[in-house]
């Protein structure tokens, strides 16, 4: 399996997915123009993923500058196939990532947790707004 790895764009984050490592990564801002459309390649590398590696260690790292709320939606489907995961006897981990000034950014992260099942890392961002 290879990784899928996508550039930032102004609408769109930085997306890597390492399958070796199990590193999970979306960085950046998420309100593309058609939001399905680039989501669609992510979630089905993801399922992917999960049939071709039924065991091992996911991390998924969460680092937005700001997403839409149908990008919320695919970030939800995201972490259910990481719980679902999660559930198949796998070890995971979310990690997301916010600003002290940032309340909408910490509020989602704190909304996801409530949500799924998996170890939930809220994480206080160093650099600047």
């Amino acid at each position: 399996m290879k990784p899928l790895y996508q550039e930032p764009t102004d609408d769109t984050p930085k997306v890597s997915l390492d399958p070796v490592g199990g590193l999970f990564e979306f960085i950046g801002n998420s309100y593309p123009e058609n939001t399905n459309k680039f989501y669609t390649p992510i979630l089905d590398w993801i399922k992917e993923f999960i049939k071709e590696r039924p065991t091992q260690t996911v991390t998924a790292s969460f680092n937005f500058d700001y997403f839409n709320t149908s990008s919320a939606t695919y970030i939800l489907e995201i972490l259910r196939l990481i719980e679902d995961y999660q559930k198949a006897g796998n070890q995971c981990l979310v990690k997301w990532f916010y600003f002290e000034e940032d309340t909408d950014m910490l509020e989602a992260g704190e909304d996801y947790q409530r949500t799924i099942q998996v170890p939930f890392e809220l994480i206080e961002r160093e650099d600047t707004f």
